[in-house]
């Protein structure tokens, strides 16, 4: 074997093999998806998306990759589930009674959480047979505040995660675990899945100006580039989807086509006597009243008469207003 194929082998094994969610845009950031046959921590405020993404990741492992999936949820039942993405293009509740997705709901009484012999062998026995009984190659698991809560031993805490992560990737099994985020500004309560998660997920639902904006942010991906920046997403009837700044990257090739601005004067003020470049952006300023609607007026109503259509949105005037008004100028 020679030098370069030793380095290409060596290359090729030591490459991070990515699990495809699916998921509009999100692989896109993440270079291929999650980290194969690894663990994803999803961090994020109440009713920031992170069961729907768990669930998305699922649903689209299930119908897209013939990847069946488990949910275990520690907070909702299987008809809370059913409910909560009714509203949403996803047949769960097919893919369910196909045995593509196994729902396990488990219960955990005050008495289960005993500190002094708490382990974590009872989720392991049904979490093993839900995998087994679907040959399942992906797992959800909602969330872990439930599962460990009222646990206040940090070494016994910090003992029983590790075993759980360590668990879900001797199962061979590509994990999502959900969180939510601490006031100390912690990914979660107890602070410390995050530091053997193979890849940490934010998302963030805030107000600002009385709008509800949904942020996602790559925090963490070990072995892996990744976007890092905050990417908005928004939640569907197909799903979440992700917007990568990327797809708005600057790639179009320039172009000497020329289109009229509606106005034969003003067209004689550019290059070639022929109006604005295609495919640019024109900004027009001015004072109240100065003109800027009449202008833009003058373009949509040349597009329409080369028999193009025009989109034209309209901020400030409704339509009856803005038609009128034009009226007054003849257009």
């Amino acid at each position: 074997m020679t030098k370069t194929t030793k380095q290409k082998s060596t290359t090729n094994r030591n490459k991070l093999h990515k699990c495809p969610t699916g998921i509009k845009g999100f692989d896109d950031i993440t270079e291929g998806g999650l980290p194969q046959n690894g663990t994803t921590l999803i961090s994020g405020n109440a009713g920031s998306g992170k069961t729907l993404f768990g669930v998305d990741f699922l649903i689209k492992g299930a119908t897209d990759y013939n990847e069946p999936g488990v949910l275990m949820s520690f907070e909702e039942t299987e008809d809370e589930l059913f409910k909560n993405v009714a509203s949403l293009n996803m047949d769960l509740p097919g893919l369910v009674l196909r045995k593509k997705i196994v729902l396990e709901n488990v219960v955990l009484e005050r008495k289960d959480i005993q500190e002094t012999d708490f382990n974590l062998e009872g989720i392991f026995v049904r979490l093993e047979e839900a995998i087994d009984s679907i040959g399942a190659k992906r797992v959800v698991l909602d969330s872990l505040e439930s599962l460990f809560a009222g646990i206040t031993d940090m070494g016994i805490l910090r003992l029983e995660i590790k075993r759980l992560f360590r668990w879900l990737k001797e199962k061979q099994v590509t994990a999502i675990v959900t969180g939510e985020m601490a006031q100390s500004g912690s990914f979660t309560r107890h602070g410390l899945e995050e530091y053997i998660s193979d890849c940490i997920i934010l998302l963030d639902n805030r107000v600002k100006e009385q709008i509800a904006i949904r942020r996602m942010r790559v925090i963490k991906y070990r072995g892996s580039n990744h976007g890092t920046s905050e990417y908005p997403f928004v939640i569907g009837s197909e799903g979440l989807s992700v917007i990568p700044i990327t797809s708005a990257g600057l790639a179009q090739p320039g172009t000497a086509r020329k289109v009229s601005t509606g106005i034969p004067s003003l067209d004689k003020l550019f290059t070639g006597r022929k109006g604005y470049t295609r495919g640019s952006t024109i900004l027009t300023s001015g004072t109240a009243g100065s003109g800027k609607t009449s202008f833009a007026g003058a373009f949509a109503l040349e597009s329409c008469k080369r028999g193009e259509r025009c989109l034209y949105f309209s901020y400030e005037e409704s339509a009856g207003q803005l038609i009128q008004n034009m009226n007054s100028i003849g257009i």
